[in-house]
């Protein structure tokens, strides 16, 4: 029975690495978007925390902020080994916006999520019926008995928790206005369609990942696939099973079980591994998508600005010319598309330079709009380049990188050109 346990203890912990590994993957191989150009689907993105309505207040001293939770626990004894048993919880949450150096985007938090790396207070010298109005949802209500009360303490609502009868503890964690957050979720178009919105739920009420961590990426991969954790749980299972194969060696048929669960596992692993490579292709040629779409609206507003503004930029037509070709790009890069996507790109940053220098121009209502038009449009594009160089980035290091550039081989993935060499 021995054998079999520790066969079982070895496959579940070699799962629950590779389970970790395929995390670590996710956050390493997603680049991070800014905050004012996220697109919908799995995403990164990291900024400051900052209130899109009233905000809420912790309990203990009042400090603002966007999500706020409390626990209430007592120690309970059973035989020799004591518990921690939670006896009353409560959460709020609202809705709140990440800011960065490029602008905002909206996160919608639900009381069911989990925050790593959150601060945290310990409120066990306030009352439940203080603590009570500052959750919106409660998950657990403690009910105080009248008989025990009266033999080891009231455990009355209305005072300290510390004052309970028995070991008890309670604390509170928040997430508060101005911590600098790293976010990787999936962002859901909102309904007017006009922006995304990163949400544990996807547009059809369907849950994703969403991991919301107090710090940096470094920070949220601690907290969620710890590398030191990956290796111990991979040495725990070698360690497992070599001892489960040495008590069973004469167990032939357990011995042919283990090994088709070790190689389940494997398996499972060398899936990740490809989806992971397969994946970084993928969002390279959507980043290379988002290039095109941006090109395109900044070519449909050439011909309008040449028409206004062609008699006085009569000089300027190859430059026009040069900004208005590049549309169509094709589904994926070429050298050639890219050194074309550069050329448009610095042609329009001067174009735009040398009308906003002509004031007989830009004090024309239709020139300004059109103007400022191209100036944004620049901006999308600019996003789009940083974003399609950090994806090819990360997809070129899969490719350098053993296993996956043996499994990159297999797949037929290759490498995409750099826009920005």
């Amino acid at each position: 029975m021995a054998p079999v346990i520790l066969s079982l203890l070895s496959i579940g912990t070699a799962l629950i690495a590779v389970i970790l590994i395929r995390r670590r993957w996710r956050f390493t191989d997603t680049p991070t978007s800014d905050a004012a150009h996220v697109f919908p689907g799995l995403g990164e993105v990291q900024g400051t925390v900052e209130a899109l309505g009233p905000p809420l207040l912790a309990a203990s001293d009042g400090r603002q902020c966007v999500w706020w939770r409390y626990e209430v626990e007592r120690e309970h004894k059973r035989d020799k080994n004591t518990e921690w048993v939670t006896e009353e919880e409560g959460v709020s949450a609202v809705p709140f916006s990440i800011r960065d150096d490029s602008g905002t985007v909206t996160v919608v938090l639900s009381d069911s999520v989990s925050i790593s790396r959150v601060s945290s207070a310990d409120i066990d010298h306030l009352s439940l019926d203080f603590i009570r109005p500052y959750a919106k949802v409660m998950k657990k209500t403690f009910e105080p008995s009248n008989f025990l009360g009266g033999l080891f303490g009231s455990n009355d609502t209305n005072e300290p928790i510390s004052d309970f009868g028995g070991r008890w503890r309670a604390s509170e964690q928040r997430l508060l206005i101005g911590d600098h957050v790293f976010l990787a979720a999936h962002a859901r178009l909102v309904d007017s369609g006009a922006a995304v919105e990163m949400a544990p739920t996807d547009a059809d009420g369907k849950n994703r990942s969403f991991e919301l961590t107090v710090g940096d990426e470094t920070a949220a991969i601690k907290s969620h696939a710890n590398p030191w954790l990956i290796g111990a749980l991979g040495i725990a299972s070698l360690v497992l099973g070599s001892i489960a194969g040495s008590q069973m060696a004469k167990a032939t048929g357990l011995i042919i079980a283990l090994t088709l669960l070790l190689l389940v596992a494997l398996a499972t692993f060398v899936i990740g591994a490809y989806n992971r490579v397969t994946r970084a292709r993928g969002r390279g040629e959507f980043a290379w998508s988002l290039i095109d779409v941006a090109c395109q609206q900044r070519s449909s507003v050439i011909p309008q600005l040449n028409a206004v503004v062609g008699a006085a930029m009569s000089n300027e037509q190859q430059v026009l010319t040069s900004i208005a070709s590049v549309r169509d790009l094709g589904r994926r890069p070429t050298a050639e598309t890219a050194a074309a996507v550069r050329q448009s790109s610095d042609a329009s940053n001067s174009l735009v330079a040398r009308i906003e220098a002509m004031p007989n121009l830009t004090t024309q209502p239709n020139v300004a709009q059109l103007i400022e038009q191209l100036r944004l449009l620049n901006d999308r594009v600019a996003f789009a380049r940083r974003f399609y160089n950090d994806s090819v980035t990360r997809l070129t290091d899969r490719l350098t990188q053993f296993p996956d550039s043996s499994i990159a081989k297999f797949a037929r993935v290759t490498e995409l050109p750099l826009l920005d060499p």
